[in-house]
């Protein structure tokens, strides 16, 4: 049986999809939705699927029968958007950030359980090989994690709603997040974080409100620390030899991420040390295979993010900019 799916949004991460999509087959992609008209013209036109304005999505939900919708939009969209969609489909898949203000993620949290939804959150990192690996070698460890450290150093991306503080929350909420989201996933919640920001180095872009950098330590609630240094400031981007890059760390092995396929080292204290290469084709497609699977047999097992633990991981971003703002720790219990 042929599932029926809409896109709400048109973004270079809507190619992706689409291209995992077709590759997976028995799924249609009935219709598109979205703020630019041009790129809703091409991509449905690509999928041979009805265009729909983003203001339209009601209409389009009304009228197409669908299985599931995938909401593939900036952070400061969300909310009404999913709420429509919870009285029309059976499954939602969304990208993160599941939004930038916790309130609205936290109505549609209980919009969703109200509804039945099944949802799944895209942190495709959890679906790598590479973290199933780290997952594995550290839970057979006698010795808990200590250490966490983090680092998503990279040049300014190109969406105006990115660079604007309302919109996107910040390249800590928005892009930092998948570091945070492993770091939970590997290591257990976060109780406590402390953030500072800066400012003032990046003068040449025109209504930029984001921070520059920021280093943010948090205190999982096992008692291991973690830190994360963010920035957008380089002008050459990975080559600058920055990146991306994800470390846990027990007293006898340290599970080294690195790149955003996520390739791993295991160094052990013996001085053994494994490698493994992020073999996924697409990681995309496999994210998405799992999200219809658990649609057609019902099972949300399969699904690696839930929207509740999602909004776990957004609490840890809405607590960084809280900290930064206000000048000392935040609880994640005060929020």
């Amino acid at each position: 049986m042929t599932t029926r799916i809409a896109i709400i949004g048109t973004g270079w991460v809507t190619d992706l999809h689409l291209k995992a999509i077709e590759a997976l087959g028995n799924v249609q992609v009935a219709a598109i939705a979205g703020r630019n008209a041009g790129r809703v013209s091409e991509l449905s036109t690509r999928a041979g699927a009805r265009g729909y304005e983003l203001g339209a999505v009601g209409q389009m939900l009304t009228e197409q029968t669908l299985d599931a919708v995938f909401i593939c939009l900036p952070p400061h969209l969300h909310g009404d958007i999913e709420a429509r969609c919870a009285e029309h489909v059976r499954g939602v898949l969304i990208e993160k950030p599941i939004s930038c203000d916790l309130d609205v993620a936290r109505r549609t949290a209980e919009t969703f359980a109200k509804a039945g939804t099944l949802v799944s959150v895209a942190f495709m990192g959890r679906y790598r090989a590479s973290v199933a690996r780290a997952k594995q070698v550290l839970a057979s460890e006698a010795e808990p994690v200590v250490l966490a450290n983090g680092w998503w150093v990279d040049k300014l991306p190109p969406p105006l709603w990115w660079r604007t503080l309302a919109q996107s929350g910040g390249q800590f909420v928005e892009q930092c997040t998948h570091l945070v989201d492993l770091s939970r996933y590997l290591v257990g919640e976060i109780s406590e974080v402390s953030a500072y920001e800066t400012r003032g180095f990046i003068t040449d872009v025109p209504d930029y409100t984001v921070a520059d950098a920021a280093v943010v330590n948090v205190r999982f609630a096992s008692g291991a620390l973690g830190n994360f240094t963010t920035g957008c400031f380089t002008r050459d981007g990975h080559d600058s030899g920055l990146g991306i890059g994800l470390t846990v760390s027990t007293r006898s092995v340290k599970c080294a991420f690195s790149s955003w396929n996520l390739d791993l080292e295991i160094t052990r204290r013996a001085g053994e040390v494994e490698q493994l290469a992020s073999p996924e084709p697409d990681i995309f497609m496999l994210e998405n295979a799992a999200f219809f699977e658990a649609l057609r047999t019902n099972d949300p097992t399969l699904i690696r993010s839930s929207y509740p633990d999602a909004l776990e991981t957004l609490k840890v971003g809405v607590a960084a900019t809280r900290s930064a703002r206000d000048g000392k720790p935040v609880s994640l219990s005060e929020l």
